[in-house]
């Protein structure tokens, strides 16, 4: 079998779920064929697409928060639902041809706009491939809902609820997490990975994600530290951002505790399993990660919309604690450390509400409405 797992680069976690999905999927004996839905249109388009997302978020997060919160109205007036379809259909035209030329036995989308596009051609082309849509926050915005869906995939049950108050059959949607990489399931021994990365084995170790891009206050907050308050190591994690990494690297050879900066990484799990806290944006993969490794996390500068929405759903399940002031983070942080029962409470609730399973649940599960191997349960 051939599943097309299509995803779009505005941000790096859908493509993330969809890397997560294949793995998943090869693993249950099918041929998985990921393909970002942006390589199908112009080249203006796909930079406008992607890259503008990136540079609102940046400089004007509350304009984002603006147009998060407009169209996500169920009452959107229909026309508007289709210009932007017929918009998004006309910009990946070439996309048609390959679809019709691959014939895959089902799509898997991890972005709205490549299941919005399927689920209008799917009717045009009068075709029988089944469409599943997997939802990579941990609430629905109304960019999701399409018709002719086979299934949804959604983060909780919250979640769930939302899709079917907005005309989606309960049979439809499934809460199952968001897929994560299935080397998030396994677990090394702290002290086997802290020998092995050269860090000090009862040194407690922070985390500092900033996203697949290098989106937020992270340098900032490394800044902080040159207050020696809190006795620790830290390990911060770039992305893709190359001047974010230099800018690190220089605060860092500032700072009085040991740090280690790397730019764009494939072993976060091991640098997770490293780590005693996860300070990071709110991005739906980076905290279903840190949630499947059972590690608290510490939230900082979510981005108004769907981070925003990330943020309340951790801070409400005990998982998380919210950062307002980058400068006050070494205060929070020996906050924390200094109370281990407080951080045993958060890790127990981050290990509750952890689906390290997901990206192996959706991927059985689609094989199942195949007619492949069964369900997992």
């Amino acid at each position: 079998m051939k599943i097309l797992l299509l995803h779009a680069s505005a941000g790096a976690g859908h493509k993330r779920a969809a890397d997560a999905l294949a793995t998943a999927i090869r693993e249950c004996g099918a041929e998985p064929i990921v393909r970002d839905i942006l390589d199908f249109t112009a080249p203006l388009f796909r930079k406008t697409y992607a890259e503008g997302y990136l540079d609102i978020v940046r400089t004007i997060p509350e304009l984002w928060g603006y147009m998060y919160a407009r169209t996500d109205r169920p009452s959107q007036l229909p026309w508007k639902k289709t210009v932007r379809s017929f918009f998004n259909q006309l910009n990946t035209l070439s996309f048609t041809r390959f679809f019709k030329q691959l014939q895959p036995d089902a799509a898997v989308c991890t972005h709205f706009m490549p299941l919005e596009i399927l689920s209008s051609r799917i009717r045009k082309m009068d075709s029988a491939v089944p469409l599943y849509g997997v939802v990579t926050d941990f609430a629905v915005h109304a960019l999701w809902i399409c018709s002719d869906v086979a299934r949804y995939y959604v983060a909780t049950e919250e979640a769930r609820r939302q899709l079917i108050r907005r005309g989606q059959p309960a049979d439809r949607v499934k809460v199952t997490g968001i897929p994560v990489d299935p080397v998030f399931s396994r677990r090394e021994p702290q002290g086997s990975v802290r020998r092995r990365r050269g860090l000090k084995p009862n040194l407690p170790v922070l985390l500092l994600i900033g996203g697949g891009f290098g989106v937020g206050p992270t340098v900032q907050l490394l800044r902080s530290f040159l207050r020696p308050t809190v006795p620790c190591q830290i390990l911060m994690v770039a992305g893709k951002n190359e001047a974010m990494k230099r800018e690190a690297e220089e605060a860092a050879r500032t700072l009085p505790i040991p740090v280690k900066v790397y730019g764009f990484v494939d072993n976060v799990h091991e640098l997770m399993d490293a780590a005693d806290l996860v300070i990071s944006k709110p991005g739906g993969l980076t905290s279903s990660e840190a949630l499947a490794k059972g590690k608290p996390l510490v939230i900082i500068d979510p981005i108004p919309g769907q981070e925003q929405r990330n943020c309340e759903y951790l801070l409400e399940a005990g998982a998380a604690v919210r950062l307002f002031e980058i400068d006050d983070a070494p205060d929070k942080v020996q906050a924390l450390l200094g109370n281990p029962l407080r951080m045993k409470r958060m890790a127990r609730q981050a290990r509750l509400i952890g689906k390290p399973h997901a990206a192996l649940d959706i991927a059985r599960d689609v094989m199942a409405s195949l007619g492949g191997k069964p369900s997992y349960a």
